[in-house]
């Protein structure tokens, strides 16, 4: 049996990255300001952050379905 598309780690990290990004583009606050830097300096430079846990999670997720037995892990 497969598994869904729509489980794969890959599909599922896209998807997520795709709609943070899509948040930062359709509010692109360029007039706002905190402490001198605009609010989308600020925004990008957070962005880094949740870019960098994702790609752990990514990576911690990829190695355990690795580590699945091969009865159990999905055959493409």
């Amino acid at each position: 049996m497969t598994k869904s598309k729509w489980k794969d780690p890959g599909i599922i990290m896209v998807i997520a990255l795709v709609v943070i990004s899509a948040i930062v583009w359709i509010w692109w606050p360029t007039e706002v300001y905190w402490m001198g830097i605009s609010l989308a300096g600020w925004l990008m430079f957070f962005c880094f952050f949740v870019w960098l846990l994702l790609t752990f999670l990514y990576v911690i997720w990829i190695e355990k379905i690795e580590k699945q037995p091969d009865g159990e892990s999905d055959k493409r």
